[in-house]
């Protein structure tokens, strides 16, 4: 069968692998679409903090099951991480820290014709029944729109607040789609792309500015009287928009960081500025079953869709384009790979 790997000059390949065997417990499942994000981009092209593994916005069909839970033929989406449920952390709700998390995966990837799903997966609620409603594309933004929940509630957004978002890629796209959802009164976005700024606009944004035409800081704090907004949300790898955010945000508000830095990235802060006006800074990785659980619910129900973020479509084979049009923010916002 076909997955894609990350090749260690950088960049991916498509290479020929074995069928993954499953044992007692486990399911063996055909892909049917994948999301490409943020992550995999850094994972094939940055130095990333995070394992190798692409595709973890996965979705396909039991092919084989050795579980009770699940038959062939069941449609699923599939979380690649689940926690334990009894640690330190887990008791305290800090469930991407659990020291399982990351211990749990798919074999060999989410990018793969076929994927074994592991017991303790299976077990810890890692897969979920798909509705005859849900597409397989639209089914791929589960996992990337449950990050964005679980960073909103980290930051503890609620209905009424402004928010500005320097960054909107894939998953900076799905922010908006959420904050327009779930009560934002002013969504200000910032990026260097007009053509991500034109579909920003397009699903929600109220205010779009391309920093190196117009000035985002004067603007968002005219949209306020001056205050600054509520919550700001960095959604890119570098930290260098920090300071934009910083003068963004009021007094009293909170800043998070929610694009995947590269491992050594660095930023300067003014801890002074940060006391005085008591700005708060807060990180967020990854999710769990918690949020994962409340999108499913979401589109379910037809709350929420997301099919209009998608820009591109490939096969399985054709990985490597894939990831050279993911990585064009000019013409791509969302790209899906689909089986062949």
């Amino acid at each position: 069968m076909k997955a894609v790997f990350v090749k260690k000059e950088g960049g991916v390949e498509v290479r020929d692998v074995d069928i993954p065997k499953i044992r007692e417990g486990e399911l063996l499942v055909k892909m049917k679409a994948c999301g490409i994000d943020g992550t995999d981009l850094e994972k094939a092209f940055g130095k990333p903090v995070t394992p190798p593994m692409l595709g973890h916005e996965v979705v396909g069909e039991v092919v084989e099951s050795r579980s009770p839970k699940f038959k062939v033929g069941d449609r699923v989406f599939v979380h690649h991480h689940v926690f334990c449920g009894k640690c330190y952390y887990c008791y305290r709700s800090d469930y991407t820290m659990c020291p399982l998390f990351l211990k749990t995966t798919i074999d060999p990837c989410g990018l793969a014709e076929f994927f074994r799903v592991p017991k303790t997966n299976v077990q810890r609620g890692g897969v979920l029944k798909l509705p005859s409603n849900l597409d397989w594309d639209e089914a791929t933004f589960i996992e990337p729109a449950a990050c964005v929940l679980k960073a909103l509630r980290r930051v503890g957004f609620q209905a009424g607040d402004t928010v500005s978002l320097i960054g909107v890629g894939p998953t900076g796209s799905l922010f908006i789609k959420l904050l327009k959802n779930f009560g934002a009164t002013l969504i200000s976005v910032s990026d260097l792309s007009d053509f991500r700024l034109e579909i920003a606009k397009k699903i929600g944004a109220d205010i779009t500015v391309n920093p190196s035409q117009a000035d985002f800081v004067e603007l968002c704090k005219k949209a306020t009287d001056g205050i600054g907004v509520d919550v700001g949300v960095l959604g890119t790898p570098t930290m260098k928009p920090l300071q934009t955010l910083l003068q963004i945000v009021r007094r009293g508000g909170k800043i998070c960081i929610f694009g995947a830095p590269e491992k050594g990235e660095e930023a300067k802060l003014d801890f002074s500025y940060l006391f005085v006006n008591e700005i708060s800074i807060i990180t967020s990785y990854s999710t769990s079953e918690v949020e994962i659980t409340t999108i499913l619910e979401l589109m379910k129900n037809r709350r929420i869709s997301f099919n209009e973020i998608i820009t591109h479509k490939y096969k399985l084979s054709d990985a490597e384009e894939a990831f050279e049009t993911a990585r064009d923010a000019s013409r791509s916002l969302k790209v899906v790979i689909e089986n062949e």
